[in-house]
Parts: C-alpha cells; sequence; structure tokens
C-alpha cells in the first residue's frame, strides 16, 4: 500500500463519490435555507422587492471572497487532489485554514505537504482537516438553538441593539485582521498597501454610491475593494 502514491487514492471514485454527495447536500440544505428565510420575511412584512435586493447584494458580496477561494483551490489540488479540495473548500470555505491543517497532519508523520506523499501522510492529514473543525461543529450542535438567550443577555432584552451588536462584531474581525496587514509596512509593504488602497476603495465606492444613487455600485464595493487592494499590491508595489 505504502507503495503506491496518494494520488491514487485522493482521485478514487469513492473518493469523489462521497465528496459530491457532501456539496449536493450542502446545495439541498442552502435552497431550504433560502426559502425558508424568505417565508419568515413574508411574514414579518419584509416585502418582495427588499428581498430581492438582499438576496441580489448578497450575492455580489460573495464574488470577492470566493475568488480567494478558488486561488487557494488551486495551490491545494496539487497536494490533496480534486476531490478532496472540491468537498473541502465547497463545505467549508476557509482556504487559509485547510492548507495549515492538512500541513499540520502531514508533519505529525514526519513528513511535508507535497505532490508525492505517502498513502498514511495523506490519510493523516485528512483526518486533522476533518477533526480541526469538530469543536465548532459541535458548539453549533448543542448551543446554535440557544442564541436567542445570549443574544437577550448581550442586550439586556432590548432587542433593537442586535443590529449594532452584529455590526460590531463584524467591524471588529474586519480591523482584527487588518491591523496585522497594517502592521507588516517594513516586511511586507504591498500587504499594507494592499489593505489601504481596498479601504480607500470601499469608502470610495460608497460614498460615490449614496451620492450618486448608483445601486450597483454600492453592491460590488467589496468586491472591487478586494481586487483593487489585490491588484495595486500585488503588481504596482
Amino acid at each position: 500500500m505504502n507503495k503506491l502514491g496518494h494520488m491514487n487514492y485522493a482521485n478514487h471514485y469513492l473518493m469523489w463519490a462521497v465528496a459530491l454527495f457532501g456539496v449536493v447536500l450542502v446545495l439541498v440544505q442552502s435552497a431550504l435555507i433560502i426559502r425558508k428565510s424568505v417565508v419568515t420575511g413574508k411574514k414579518l412584512g419584509i416585502t418582495d422587492e427588499n428581498m430581492k435586493k438582499g438576496i441580489k447584494a448578497s450575492a455580489l458580496a460573495s464574488v470577492g471572497p470566493a475568488m480567494g477561494v478558488v486561488g487557494s483551490l488551486l495551490a491545494l489540488i496539487v497536494t490533496m487532489g480534486s476531490a478532496v479540495s472540491f468537498v473541502r473548500l465547497s463545505l467549508i470555505g476557509g482556504s487559509n485554514y485547510e492548507a495549515m491543517a492538512a500541513n499540520f497532519g502531514a508533519q505529525a508523520m514526519g513528513a511535508e505537504l507535497a505532490m508525492d506523499m505517502l498513502p498514511v501522510v495523506f490519510t493523516n492529514a485528512l483526518w486533522t482537516m476533518a477533526l480541526g473543525l469538530l469543536g465548532a461543529l459541535i458548539f453549533v450542535f448543542f448551543f446554535a438553538h440557544k442564541m436567542d438567550k445570549v443574544n437577550g443577555l448581550l442586550t439586556n432584552g432590548r432587542k433593537a441593539l442586535l443590529p449594532a451588536i452584529g455590526l460590531g462584531a463584524m467591524l471588529g474581525s474586519f480591523a482584527f485582521f487588518n491591523v496585522g496587514n497594517l502592521m507588516k509596512i517594513t516586511t511586507n509593504p504591498e500587504i499594507t498597501v494592499s489593505a489601504i488602497v481596498g479601504a480607500i476603495l470601499m469608502f470610495g465606492s460608497m460614498a460615490i454610491g449614496n451620492k450618486k444613487n448608483i445601486g450597483w455600485l454600492k453592491e460590488w464595493s467589496l468586491t472591487i475593494s478586494m481586487f483593487g487592494g489585490a491588484f495595486v499590491g500585488t503588481f504596482l508595489v
């Protein structure tokens, strides 16, 4: 068994069958969630026009992050195979985590991620990728249905504050990741420039979109800022 390269197993038809099953399951769940959201939105009095705007804005805002996943997908394919990369990045989408976890699994066997690994190294990398997220899944299973109580505790019973708390959490997340990028001005200036240019493009797109009432510009602002920042940092610095 160890004489065979790991790609014989990574591209096996059983691996593809499991991968396709997982992706189809997520697509079905997504369709059910969208349907449930639309039904609930109508019960809450949200108009069809506003729901269509929300769906459109969400879809457009996902383009930029999705392109980042595609880039990582190409790098992961050469080591973990197409089937594993397809299912992991379709279900989880955390490209940085997947590559890091796989590498940890390979290092635990005294090896590194490579285009030709022993099957046991490949297997250990797979287990590390899967088990590394087990804690998050257990937390969601046991506590997701109790988040209403957590929200009530955070807002002291004033549910009108929930949007502000959600916005604050999102801004805090973006700030946390960007502070590290700004601090790399001496070691990796292209990363710092990308972050600054992306912020300028984001504020500019939103300001022009609001002033000129250009809906599509506001909807595409995140994608524009991500690609614009990456382009300037990569090709012009």
